[in-house]
């Protein structure tokens, strides 16, 4: 079910994108993510929409975070694409630390054993595309992400993950 929900999201994903310019090479993505800066610091952030039920959603992106093994081949891309999901989601979407918990206590071990073993590269690489995405551009172009994440306003991102990480670390930082 886990794999049909994300293949659904990534199929839709890539109907979005389709819709949009994907001819872009690293370098115009980041001249697009330095052009677009200045409208992300002018755009007041959009509050999550509470009638907007989103928990299916969360534990879809938080399914991307078990559905490889960092320290195999082409995992520092895969984490890419998968804290780059999250940054998108958390841009428009509160993080519902109760949906996290339980989501994370449901994991089989194995799949827990890949959250600990994934969980601070995909950490990392979403702290730095939500702090600098223009310094993130040939990254996740390699790992084949279109997003342009310097149209949105990511100021809360962090502290959302601050949370995320306190619940699958234990740890704040």
């Amino acid at each position: 079910m886990r794999r049909l929900t994300t293949f659904l999201l990534a199929l839709l994903l890539a109907v979005l994108v389709a819709c949009g310019d994907t001819t872009m090479d690293s370098a115009a993505v980041s001249s697009e993510i330095n052009s677009t800066a200045t409208v992300e610091s002018a755009v007041a952030p959009v509050p999550a929409d509470p009638s907007h039920d989103t928990t299916a959603e969360q534990r879809s992106v938080l399914d991307g975070c078990v559905d490889f093994a960092a320290d195999t081949a082409g995992g520092s891309l895969k984490s890419a694409r998968a804290a780059a999901a999250l940054v998108e989601y958390l841009s428009y979407a509160d993080i519902d630390a109760a949906t996290a918990a339980d989501w994370m206590a449901a994991l089989p071990q194995e799949q827990r054993d890949l959250l600990d073993t994934n969980w601070s590269g995909i950490l990392e690489n979403a702290q730095n595309i939500a702090s600098d995405p223009a310094s993130q551009a040939d990254l996740l172009a390699s790992a084949g992400v279109t997003t342009n994440f310097g149209s949105m306003v990511l100021t809360e991102v962090p502290d959302k993950l601050v949370t995320l990480n306190m619940i699958f670390s234990g740890k704040a930082g």
